[in-house]
């Protein structure tokens, strides 16, 4: 669990980067310099969508500021006036609202965190990027920017603001659904293969565990966006169920992952024409040393598992699970800054891991992503917002993995998977079976522990990385991967229970909560540089260890 980052409210401070007011020079002066006089002339318009009403003067005061220092270098800028656009005014014009300085509209507290700044006149499109980076600088929450067209400007400003966020979406592919991640849940809940048929029922999924952990006092966003900064209780989900991956689902999903005909019961590592040992579960320490690599799935093979039938059925059978969500892949390369594969740390996030943990193997502590930790111009942040996960009616951040492993799994195999309360120093754990599944959250800190040296065998899973998208637009959804109508009562563990760790739970230097600042992790055996991302050296869709 992440706790966002506070705002900060200091007056604008424009002027202290020469550089940025050099780059709007040089903007202001592009060519038809023969228009100077009517961008002189010009009064634009900054529209402010999803803002509440206290953010305006400190939006107008940005603006000014950054106008006037474009004026002191010598280039040519008009006017630029901030207009907050509300519910009453969504049904305006930009020409019938235009007149307005800045209106007191105040955001939707329970709306989807939206927020677009539209740009209305030359003078007003000279503030970019400046203003973007500008804004972001001085704490407002991230925004989906663009500018009004001729016929836009004509039209209602909702329709102007959605037509710029649908483009948004478009360009990242952030829509709920996804033609690659299309699925028929009436059809593909059922599945074939080598001959055996698996008709499923909801009613055979069984919980095996339905744990609430790592609980902490979290910003509350809708609170923020009513200029308040209220707390809220929040807590990580972790569920294990079975049923929901038969025989033959399992068999596909692991003939995909290695061979048809490979011996699971015998080899002792996965076939090497799909997998290589190049993964590693964390980046360099400060020691200077980096954990052994681990086998990893290569990205062809991965890229195959992902188009397979095998786990169109089981995406198909979540989605009968869960059916008040629309549940997709993952997109990865919006939660980078900018959208740039690779530039949050040098490592680029995995949308779907293959595990194949064999004895004498090192794994991290980590989390699989936390939204509240992105970067303000990665692509996500940009239309939904900073928060923390489970916020109401924002995307749910979930990882679901199957262990893959035909026959019982004995005890004393081990290579169960760990999920840590920090703040008692304790956790639970998962232990494998043939075909069943755990759900997470994808901010609890978890881990894989090793096969033994008995067990002479890889322990196999798959992981999709999820994002789980609210079906209501009435009101802000309840965000929960616990369904306590298929026997999942949850059980309260740790911190969330209510337990607190003694002083000796972690050392003088790593006493903060390891969600909040960059303290010391070593002594949870995490590694600080790698608490976020699934670290890997090569392409994006490659295979990683880090359930």
């Amino acid at each position: 669990m992440r706790v966002a980052p506070a705002r900060p409210s200091a007056p604008a401070r424009c002027a202290r980067e020469r550089r940025r007011v050099q780059g709007a020079h040089a903007r202001a002066h592009r060519p038809a310099r023969a228009c100077e006089k009517d961008v002189a002339r010009d009064v634009s318009r900054v529209f402010l969508f999803g803002f509440a009403a206290h953010e305006i003067p400190r939006a107008r005061e940005l603006v000014d500021a950054l106008t006037a220092a474009i004026a002191d270098s010598g280039a040519d800028v008009g006017r630029v006036d901030v207009v907050g656009v509300g519910a009453s005014e969504g049904a305006m014009s930009a020409r019938e609202l235009g007149g307005l300085r800045a209106s007191g509209a105040r955001a939707d507290p329970e709306g989807d965190g939206t927020r677009v700044v539209l740009l209305d006149g030359a003078s007003a499109r000279a503030l970019m990027p400046d203003l973007k980076m500008e804004m972001s600088e001085e704490g407002f929450e991230a925004s989906v920017f663009g500018v009004f067209t001729e016929t836009t400007r004509e039209g209602e400003l909702e329709k102007a603001a959605a037509s710029v966020v649908e483009a948004h979406e478009r360009y990242w592919n952030l829509r709920p659904t996804t033609a690659a991640d299309s699925y028929d849940v009436e059809r593909d809940v059922n599945f074939e293969y080598e001959g055996e048929t698996d008709e499923w029922d909801l009613a055979r999924v069984t919980t095996a565990m339905a744990v609430s952990m790592d609980r902490a006092d979290v910003l509350d966003t809708a609170s923020m966006r009513r200029g308040e900064e209220r707390l809220r209780s929040d807590a990580s989900n972790v569920v294990a169920v079975d049923g929901v991956v038969g025989e033959p689902l399992r068999q596909a999903l692991l003939d995909a992952l290695t061979e048809v005909g490979y011996d699971h019961y015998e080899e002792p590592g996965p076939p090497e024409s799909k997998w290589n040992r190049e993964t590693r579960d964390g980046l360099e320490g400060d020691d200077g040393k980096s954990p052994p690599a681990s086998w990893g799935l290569t990205s062809e093979t991965l890229s195959e598992v992902m188009k397979s039938d095998a786990v169109r059925t089981f995406r198909a059978r979540l989605a009968a699970m869960y059916p008040e969500y629309d549940i997709r892949t993952m997109p990865s390369d919006t939660l980078e800054p900018d959208g740039i594969p690779g530039s949050w740390g040098g490592s680029s996030i995995c949308s779907a891991i293959g595990n194949a943990a064999v004895y004498g193997d090192m794994f991290n502590w980590h989390i699989d992503m936390d939204p509240s930790q992105l970067d303000p111009s990665a692509p996500w942040v940009e239309r939904f917002g900073s928060y923390v996960n489970r916020e109401r009616g924002r995307p749910l951040f979930v990882s679901a993995m199957v262990y893959l492993n035909p026959g019982p799994w004995p005890a004393a195999f081990d290579a169960e998977t760990l999920f840590l309360d920090p703040g008692t120093g304790t956790g639970v754990f998962v232990r494998p079976q043939p075909g069943r599944v755990v759900i997470m959250d994808q901010d609890i800190v978890h881990r894989v522990s090793t096969p033994s040296q008995i067990a002479g065998l890889p322990r196999y899973s798959l992981v999709l990385k999820l994002c789980f998208f609210p079906k209501r637009t009435d009101e802000a959804q309840t965000m929960t991967i616990i369904r306590e109508e298929w026997g999942a009562k949850t059980c309260r563990f740790g911190t969330a229970a209510g337990h607190v760790g003694g002083d000796e739970t972690f050392l003088d230097d790593d006493e903060c909560d390891p969600s909040l600042e960059e303290c010391d992790l070593l002594a949870l055996g995490i590694n600080p540089e790698d608490y976020y991302l699934s670290s890997q050296d090569y392409d994006d869709d490659d295979g990683n260890n880090d359930e």
